[in-house]
């Protein structure tokens, strides 16, 4: 699938074209407008909530994955934990079963909560597990999302387009809207 991203000077440029696609029946998987809330006039506030969930979403840039690499770490952090955690758990029961070793027996546990303790230590090993595994993917993303963070805080609006499986975006279209610029990222 093709994801892409179009910088357009004026709003009413990026919700024709997305009207344009509606109209021609072009189905998108995602189409997401991001917009400064604090630079839109009202007219413009009253075309975007018109359109809206009927066409696209409209999201602010901090809450976009694609352009906020700290979200999406976090978003990955979380997903990783709810699946480290649980097998690290059962990691730990298993090697204090496996072993039998008393290492807290100075706490007063018996072979229960030895192996109930040991559980939880590999559970922690999991949640940290978690954000070092997190921390490490490195996306190299910060080169291809800069100048769409620059445009973006210079007033313009963005327009992630991202085509359905089996087809192409419709590019005589896209050229028709003249986007300012039009960035492609890898999947």
């Amino acid at each position: 699938m093709t994801k892409c991203i179009l910088i357009f000077n004026q709003i009413e440029k990026s919700l024709e074209l997305l009207k344009t696609f509606e109209e021609n029946y072009i189905f998108l998987s995602e189409a997401t407008l991001i917009i400064q809330r604090e630079k839109i006039s009202t007219n413009q506030e009253i075309l975007i909530s018109e359109n809206k969930n009927k066409i696209f979403k409209s999201e602010e840039i901090e809450q976009n994955r694609i352009l906020n690499p700290k979200l999406d770490r976090e978003i990955r952090q979380k997903s990783m934990q709810n699946w480290l955690m649980p097998f690290g758990f059962i990691a730990g029961l298993t090697f204090s079963n496996m072993t039998n070793l008393s290492t807290f027996s100075f706490l007063g546990l018996n072979t229960f909560g030895e192996l109930i303790f040991g559980g939880l230590l590999g559970m922690g090993s999991g949640y940290l597990g978690s954000f070092f595994a997190s921390a490490s993917i490195n996306l190299n993303r910060q080169k291809e999302i800069r100048p769409l963070i620059n445009a973006h805080k210079n007033g313009k609006s963005l327009l992630i387009l991202e085509n359905q499986s089996g087809y192409e975006l419709p590019w005589n279209l896209i050229k028709e809207s003249e986007p300012e610029d039009l960035i492609f990222l890898e999947n």
